[in-house]
């Protein structure tokens, strides 16, 4: 069957410097909660290109606190995963990014064993959570969100406690899902769910999700304006920041893990092979995963990479969160494969 597909907004290229005065709830956490302070190598000069396709507001006080401590501007192309990588590619011939800052773990994997990447090990990364890390320093993830339901409780008096759930008569015609063509997050979920459990029980979920008339739209952003509208009641694998940030500016939304398990999906950064300021590159990588950095992925929601960095109240730990059981591994070797078979299936395209 086709689904409708929101156009996701374009994504722009500017010069990120310190933010002043900007005034929202999410910046005004960022500044009180970072108490560390990295200081950067000496020599450091030029230009860095970022693309990343990570909250605007995580990036742009990542940028501007880097920028503060290293005199070194960086440039910002934002966008979801697919359009960073669409991007990445068109323009192999003639690379422009420094860095890259994913949603998706599938994807940094293929350029790390294309040889795209520049292997680097941050300093700080030797601290972070099992699994977390590329093979051989290729890439590493810095910071992690949850997959969850995400519920407006206006929409709906029922709370569903697992995926399974919304094939329900409740949940009818009531659930939307972001396109994993578009959203990195949710093409890692299906792939870890066939990981776990296989393909025969995974596309049985799936089939009598969409009977019960699932629609897929958009990337997280739009499924997220989407339930917050009340247009439907769940996200099915909405990521938990983006809702948590919505429930602390008044929502009515609810944040639940499904009880059968999710992902806690590692948001991997790298530097390009290609890379035009390497030095640039790689001091940018070890301020993401000094204690300040990875300081500012919590106060915007995140879970940090470096266990003894605590999240933000409010927000699930990683140990409380019921997790599929299954590799990232599994997740690099599969993922193509498990997108073209769910698009093909459920999205009418070959």
């Amino acid at each position: 069957m086709s689904m409708s597909r929101r156009a996701f907004a374009a994504a722009t290229l500017v010069s990120a410097l310190v933010l002043a005065g900007c005034g929202s709830a999410a910046d005004d956490t960022a500044k009180t909660a970072v108490t560390s302070t990295w200081t950067a190598p000496a020599g450091l000069s030029g230009e860095l290109t970022l693309y990343s396709a990570n909250p605007q507001e995580l990036t742009d006080d990542l940028v501007a606190a880097f920028t503060k401590a290293s005199g070194v501007k960086v440039n910002v192309f934002a966008g979801e995963t697919g359009k960073i990588t669409a991007k990445l590619d068109a323009e192999w011939a003639n690379p422009q990014a420094d860095i890259a800052y994913l949603a998706s773990w599938s994807p940094a994997a293929k350029y790390a064993a294309d040889g795209r990447t520049l292997p680097y090990r941050p300093a700080g990364s030797d601290q972070i959570r099992v699994g977390w890390a590329g093979k051989d320093d290729a890439f590493v993830g810095r910071d992690g969100s949850v997959l969850t339901l995400v519920v407006n409780t206006k929409a709906i008096t029922t709370r569903p406690q697992d995926w399974a759930d919304l094939a329900g008569p409740d949940y009818k015609g009531k659930v939307i899902m972001p396109d994993p063509r578009e959203s990195g997050t949710a093409r890692d979920l299906i792939a870890a769910m066939v990981a776990a459990w296989g393909k025969d029980k995974t596309w049985e979920l799936f089939d009598k999700l969409f009977a019960n008339g699932m629609v897929v739209h958009g990337a997280n952003g739009p499924a997220l304006d989407d339930v917050t509208a009340g247009s439907h009641a769940v996200i099915l694998g909405g990521v938990d920041y983006s809702a948590y940030d919505a429930i602390a500016k008044g929502e009515p939304l609810q944040v639940i893990s499904p009880s059968s398990g999710t992902t806690i999906t590692p948001r991997p950064v790298f530097v390009l092979k290609t890379a035009k300021n390497p030095a640039a590159a790689k001091a940018f990588l070890d301020f993401m995963f000094a204690q300040q950095g990875q300081q500012i992925s919590a106060a915007h929601k995140m879970i940090p990479a470096r266990p003894e960095v605590p999240v933000a109240d409010g927000t699930r730990k990683y140990e409380d969160v019921k997790q599929l059981s299954f590799t990232w591994d599994q997740v690099k070797s599969s993922g193509s494969d498990v997108l073209a078979e769910f698009t093909k299936r459920y999205l009418g395209a070959a």
